[in-house]
């Protein structure tokens, strides 16, 4: 071969190679993103700080409102306390992928479709749960409806069917948030499962009401203080009476009875604050719930939560009271007999005494089976306190004036022990304490009364209070929250 020839094919084949790597560097995909992809319907700018382009997004994104749909409700937040998120790491890791994964003609496919814009790697989002829960946890309250157990209205002889109630469904609503597209102002609707009641009306049909387990009865007044005592009473009343607790279920009364307010029918009567009466909305709910306790006491029950005054009661024996506060101290009984119980709770037809002293008589049944044990109660006193004389001046009172506002007590420390004989030959002693703290006499005087024209000290009286004292007294009353509402 001549050297003209030889220099000739040397040249072409230069030529050839320069163009293939042309050609190649063109064709073949590029790393570490191809060129021209399009990342959650965005084309990728700078393929070299493409972690720092995602982070940006991310970090707009976050603020983007997300609305949850409940019925006419919604609740809006932001994506960040929402706790959706952009996950810049597996995003970057699938757009990776695109052209250089598979078979040669695979990536050299899907290198020409992203440089064609065809290819859109979808956003990768992360919820974080627990942040994501949190935020479900404020709306759980306002999209939650309790179930109405079924209650027999013996006076009416009907049935009251139950009502589901309903509650926010946690797991399916994060499903949803996951699964969203997470656009700005997207909404979510709200997921929501039942939740049954305790008892239906099949069950009302297990209790035996002509059977009566215990029951108990107290006295109250229904003249002076005692009208606005007296309609609480017959509220409660009404809220309690026809339920059924099933065997090795729990009543709450507060559950039953609910918050003591106006709008949940109370009225406004006296109530125990600190160590003084006052006037305040649902006096004399105590005494419904304190009947209902001697009554499970005497039926053998379970007594799961209970707290005495703050002084004896009037209207039952030391260590039977059972106060409440809505929503903080409760009653609850236990059912622990083998069948269903239902709670009777009734005003009777008052005698002819009562109806002459103008009182009237509270009568607490428990139905559904003959009694199982033979219940004795018995209380011993621990300690006693005396109590003082505190006085108070009041401007509207007239000159020389005297109130005496409040009748003082002792205070006393209980023990109590109740008996427990089953007829099935099994014996119990259960024990529980009561503290009841000591009642000052209070008076209210006119200014400028003289204090030693009182009546003397009463028995049990260990003196008068200070002036220091009685503010002392007032800013400690002042300052609790807790009431009993006898």
């Amino acid at each position: 071969m001549r050297a003209s020839t030889v220099l000739f094919v040397l040249a072409m084949g230069s030529v050839a190679g320069v163009a293939a790597g042309f050609g190649a560097n063109w064709i073949v995909p590029e790393s570490p993103i191809v060129r021209g992809l399009n990342v959650g319907e965005r084309r990728v700018p700078d393929r070299k700080s493409v972690t720092a382009w995602l982070a940006a997004r991310r970090d707009e994104a976050r603020s983007r409102r997300v609305h949850f749909r409940y019925g006419e409700r919604t609740f809006s937040a932001t994506l960040e306390e929402a706790g959706v998120e952009i996950d810049v790491a597996a995003t970057l890791e699938n757009a990776e992928r695109v052209g250089h994964h598979g078979a040669v003609w695979t990536r050299l496919r899907e290198a020409r479709g992203a440089r064609r814009g065809e290819i859109d790697v979808p956003l990768v989002w992360f919820v974080d749960r627990e942040r994501a829960r949190a935020l479900l946890d404020r709306f759980a309250p306002e999209v939650r409806k309790e179930p109405v157990d079924a209650k027999l209205d013996l006076r009416e002889r009907t049935k009251i069917p139950e009502v589901a109630g309903q509650e926010l469904d946690f797991e399916g609503t994060l499903a949803r948030l996951a699964a969203a597209a997470h656009e700005d102002e997207e909404t979510i609707d709200l997921l929501t499962h039942a939740l049954p009641a305790k008892v239906t009306v099949l069950d009302l049909v297990n209790v035996n009401v002509d059977k009566v387990l215990s029951s108990y009865e107290t006295i109250f007044a229904t003249y002076g203080v005692g009208v606005g005592r007296s309609a609480n009473i017959q509220n409660a009343v009404s809220k309690i009476d026809g339920t059924i607790i099933p065997a090795g279920a729990i009543l709450s009364f507060n559950d039953l009875v609910g918050p003591r307010t106006l709008e949940n029918g109370f009225a406004v009567a006296p109530e125990i604050l600190g160590d003084e009466l006052t006037n305040g909305v649902g006096g004399g709910t105590c005494q419904v719930s304190s009947t209902l306790h001697v009554a499970a006491l005497y039926g053998a029950l379970e007594i799961v939560e209970r707290q005495s005054h703050s002084r004896p009661s009037a209207y039952t024996q030391m260590g039977l009271d059972a106060t409440v506060s809505y929503p903080t101290v409760d009653l609850k009984i236990r059912n622990t007999m083998p069948f269903s119980i239902m709670v009777h709770a009734y005003l009777p037809e008052p005698t002819p005494q009562l109806k002459k002293a103008l009182h009237a008589m509270l009568r607490v049944e428990l139905l559904g089976g003959e009694p199982m044990a033979k219940v004795v109660y018995k209380y011993g006193v621990g300690h006693t306190e005396n109590f003082t004389r505190r006085i108070y001046t009041k401007s509207f009172l007239p000159p020389g004036k005297r109130i005496r506002h409040q009748k003082g007590s002792r205070g006393y420390d209980i023990t109590s022990v109740v008996s427990i004989q089953f007829f099935d030959g099994r014996s119990e002693e259960r024990h529980y304490f009561s503290g009841y703290r000591p009642a000052p006499e209070v008076f209210w005087v006119a200014p400028g009364y003289d204090e030693n024209e009182l009546p003397p000290l009463p028995e049990h009286a260990s003196g008068v209070e200070a002036r220091g004292d009685r503010r002392a007294s007032t800013e400690s009353r002042e300052g609790r929250t807790d009431t009993a509402s006898m």
